[in-house]
């Protein structure tokens, strides 16, 4: 007897041929390129002052960075304190008179502020003048006018 051994090469499989590993390198340069942009992002927010990471809003903590100058910097500036303004008996006398006809509401100070230029600004306004907000010979006589008649625009009175 003899015996016959088939030899069937077996060209169909069931089994799929596994894809080739993608590229380390390809992968390495991605991260790196992402991570520089990320970085780079973080780094612009903060230098436009947007906040804390991941925030589009500027923080509100209301706490300040401090500017640090090398101690061996050639430029020297010499700051000059800012003295507080006396207060004044003619600008007190001026807020008084002012609020006598109601336009000066605020504290008496003796202190040219806001207030005092807006009521003065109000006063010239009623009186027909320029509105500069600053006292002159015009604006002094238009307030000893209104003073001595009795002239308030503000409260009704004319």
């Amino acid at each position: 007897m003899s015996t016959t051994t088939s030899t069937r090469k077996h060209t169909t499989s069931t089994h799929a041929t596994p894809a080739p590993a993608p590229s380390t390198t390809g992968r390495t340069v991605l991260i790196a390129l992402g991570s520089a942009v990320a970085g780079a992002a973080i780094v612009a927010g903060l230098a436009f002052g947007l906040g804390a990471f991941g925030s589009a809003a500027p923080t509100t903590s209301g706490a300040t960075t401090p500017v640090v100058v090398p101690s061996s910097s050639t430029t020297h500036h010499h700051v000059t304190p800012v003295t507080p303004v006396a207060p004044s008996e003619t600008i007190i006398v001026l807020q008084r008179e002012l609020g006598q006809l109601n336009y000066y509401e605020g504290p008496v100070t003796g202190v040219m502020n806001e207030q005092t230029v807006q009521a003065i600004t109000y006063l010239q306004r009623d009186a027909h003048l320029p509105q500069t907000g600053t006292m002159n010979a015009a604006t002094q006589s238009a307030l000893q006018h209104m003073l001595a008649t009795g002239n308030n625009q503000m409260g009704g009175n004319s």
